[in-house]
């Protein structure tokens, strides 16, 4: 059984819907949670849904928790409220960036620049925040797990939801540049896009018979092994809900390498169906690896090319030891 005891857990937007269970979940395995929220008046049954109210329910059941209020889109409180969390427990071991915030479905011809920067402000400036403020304390304790809070629609696109999908495919990229520099150094980064029924899913659109067959447990479960100190995956993308459980990556075709003179407009339309051609694609961990095979594949019909890179592979190796 998966435990958290002796961890502790930052969990942003916890005061309702699904931060609200990822933070009861973890409570149950022993993990102390700090419940963020910045209760901004958000009703759930008539009632005022709170930070406070969810550290009841887990002290109540037997658990650790403390409410913190705060603007995650403002960094110097959030470097405070991480700095408190660290006076109070000592360390913190996972954060979970849950919160979020939308716009009114339309058109992009209606769509407006106020509403833009007000979910970036949240969804993406909190982010960072948030993974800015826990990642000093992380590497110094070697340890650390992050979970991002994606969408189907930073995935995909979401259709009349276009400043969610900017802000939440912004959070794809952040995961994986995080993740790629915390590899070596204990802090695993991944990302979860959820789907389940909260007081807020009807104004995305979401189907109300959701409420029956998504509940944010089925989300929790996938949340808590990524938060865990178990988890197998660094860099990952997850879209979960419903029990179902799936990965999403980006990958990138075989294409086609052209040289200087045969480059031309009319030969990558002609070779169009070639690029586009999914077969043999790879996954890139990282820009980085995404660089090193478009520079094996300049350098395969390129041979000078190719003896810069080799040169260039010999000058970075370490040389021998005394």
């Amino acid at each position: 059984m998966l435990r958290f005891d002796g961890r502790v857990a930052l969990i942003t937007g916890a005061g309702r819907g699904i931060g609200r269970q990822h933070a009861l979940f973890l409570a149950s395995r022993g993990a102390a949670v700090v419940v963020n929220d910045d209760d901004s008046g958000a009703h759930v049954d008539g009632r005022l849904a709170s930070a406070e109210a969810v550290v009841a329910e887990i002290t109540a059941a037997g658990g650790t928790a403390v409410a913190v209020r705060c603007d995650i889109g403002d960094a110097a409180r959030v470097q405070a409220m991480v700095e408190a969390v660290l006076q109070r427990f000592g360390r913190l071991d996972a954060l979970i960036h849950n919160a979020s915030v939308y716009a009114s479905l339309g058109s992009f011809a209606e769509a407006r620049v106020e509403d833009l920067q007000r979910i970036l402000r949240v969804n993406v400036h909190g982010g960072w925040n948030v993974a800015h403020a826990a990642w000093q304390p992380m590497l110094a304790q070697g340890y650390g797990r992050i979970v991002m809070t994606g969408s189907g629609a930073g995935f995909f696109g979401r259709r009349r939801d276009h400043a969610y999908s900017v802000a939440k495919a912004a959070l794809m990229t952040l995961t994986k540049v995080l993740a790629t520099e915390g590899d070596e150094l204990g802090v695993k980064v991944n990302l979860v896009g959820p789907i389940a029924w909260t007081e807020s899913s009807r104004a995305q659109g979401i189907p109300s018979i959701m409420e029956k067959f998504a509940p944010p447990l089925l989300v929790s479960n996938l949340v808590a092994v990524l938060a865990h100190a178990d988890c197998p995956v660094n860099g990952e993308m997850f879209h979960c809900g419903g029990g179902f459980v799936a990965r999403i990556f980006v990958g990138e075709t075989q294409g086609r390498v052209f040289d200087v003179a045969t480059m031309t407009p009319e030969a990558v339309l002609d070779d169009m169906a070639r690029i586009m051609e999914p077969t043999g694609y790879t996954i890139p961990a990282n820009s980085d690896r995404s660089g090193a095979h478009l520079s094996a594949a300049i350098a395969a019909a390129n041979p000078e090319f190719a003896a810069v890179l080799a040169d260039a592979r010999r000058a970075r190796r370490p040389g021998p030891g005394p």
